[in-house]
């Protein structure tokens, strides 16, 4: 099954007659995902699967599979049918549209903040200060959170490449989240 964007994955249309007006806000939490889960595993448990580019304590990036956890069947907006959904414990500081046009490439860098990106059409891939590589196509996303990343001896990589893949251009949503100093997300490979 082609993979979706995550919230349309979960949408369903069982009746329960909860409002999220009558409760409060549903906060997700985040662990590593079971080895070879599926997005298809995911969604039937009402939990939602991503990868997270992370730095470890050294400085080197990496990439986990994670899984959103906690989305509870509540009505969005009623009249509506309700969906499994939660919000996400964060503040947003900026909501960008990017397209990266055929034969992009972006050298070595970190995410200049936490941020979610969403890819909406074409693909993109990303490359890691470990070797690892994370292709993402259509309604696959990532949380970038290796801003501290840094080079553990002189010469080595920082953070991650990224670049476009395919014959068409890679459109995205990115979501920054405002910094907060009292969070890290260093040595953590799912976290919110």
């Amino acid at each position: 099954m082609k993979k979706i964007l995550w919230a349309t994955a979960l949408a369903t249309t069982q009746i329960a007659g909860v409002h999220l007006s009558d409760k409060k806000p549903v906060l997700l939490t985040t662990e590593a995902a079971p080895a070879n889960m599926t997005t298809e595993q995911a969604t039937a448990n009402h939990e939602v699967l991503y990868a997270n580019v992370w730095a470890d304590d050294m400085g080197t990036t990496h990439v986990s599979q994670c899984v959103l956890k906690g989305l509870e069947l509540n009505s969005f907006a009623p009249p509506a049918s309700p969906y499994y959904f939660g919000f996400a414990p964060e503040d947003v500081q900026s909501v960008v549209f990017s397209v990266l046009p055929k034969g992009w490439y972006g050298g070595w860098h970190h995410a200049p903040g936490p941020q979610w990106v969403i890819t909406l059409s074409g693909a993109w891939e990303i490359q890691t200060a470990d070797g690892s590589t994370l292709r993402q196509g259509p309604g696959e996303f990532q949380f970038n959170s290796d801003e501290s990343a840094h080079a553990g001896t002189p010469g080595a990589h920082v953070g991650h490449t990224a670049k476009q893949v395919g014959d068409v251009p890679n459109v995205r949503v990115i979501i920054t989240l405002k910094k907060n100093p009292l969070q890290t997300y260093a040595n953590k490979p799912c976290v919110l």
